[in-house]
């Protein structure tokens, strides 16, 4: 029998499938990361459609099934429409939400990564943006996950840093230099 979970959520990344329906990547406080199925999301009366664009936060009701949770409905909490005004802001909104696609895993998350997570995205959408704050948060969250301090390792960017902790190479455009 399957049961429904409602949580907050950050939306890392989405990718279309068949005519109305994407597969979408959520970061969960309580559990992590979460992909999910939001079924009819691409039709034009779809409530759910501007909610789920990458960046925003949404308090999102979830069906768990015996493969993907089915996303049943979505409320923006909040959004990062005033990140998106600028090609240097979609950038850095692109590279956090690959870096934490690619450093959490689904449906596990350390409590205290998960509040890093957040305050890095919430540092990230205000409206007096704080770089230097960003990276260190990221270093911080870096280290809370586990991993060797950016510091100590001989990469130049936290992106490289994380390529080769995911082992693939990423994504996004190299704009949050670790060393000046």
């Amino acid at each position: 029998m399957s049961h429904s979970f409602k949580t907050q959520a950050m939306v890392l990344k989405r990718v279309s499938v068949g005519e109305a329906d994407r597969i979408v990547t959520l970061l969960c406080p309580e559990r992590g990361k979460i992909v999910c199925v939001a079924k009819g999301v691409r039709k034009l009366k779809s409530s759910n459609r501007a909610n789920l664009e990458p960046g925003n936060i949404v308090e999102a009701l979830l069906i768990e099934t015996k493969s993907l949770p089915i996303l049943t409905q979505s409320k923006l909490a909040a959004d990062a429409t005033n990140v998106r005004q600028s090609l240097t802001g979609i950038s850095q909104l692109s590279q956090i939400l690959e870096i934490f696609d690619r450093l959490f895993v689904e449906d596990f998350i350390d409590e205290a990564a998960g509040e890093l997570a957040f305050a890095i995205h919430q540092e990230l959408v205000s409206e007096n943006k704080r770089n230097g704050r960003i990276k260190q948060l990221l270093t911080e969250l870096v280290q809370t996950l586990g991993y060797q301090a950016l510091d100590e390792t001989t990469h130049q960017s936290i992106l490289d840093y994380v390529a080769e902790i995911s082992e693939q190479k990423m994504k996004s455009f190299d704009f949050l230099q670790v060393r000046a």
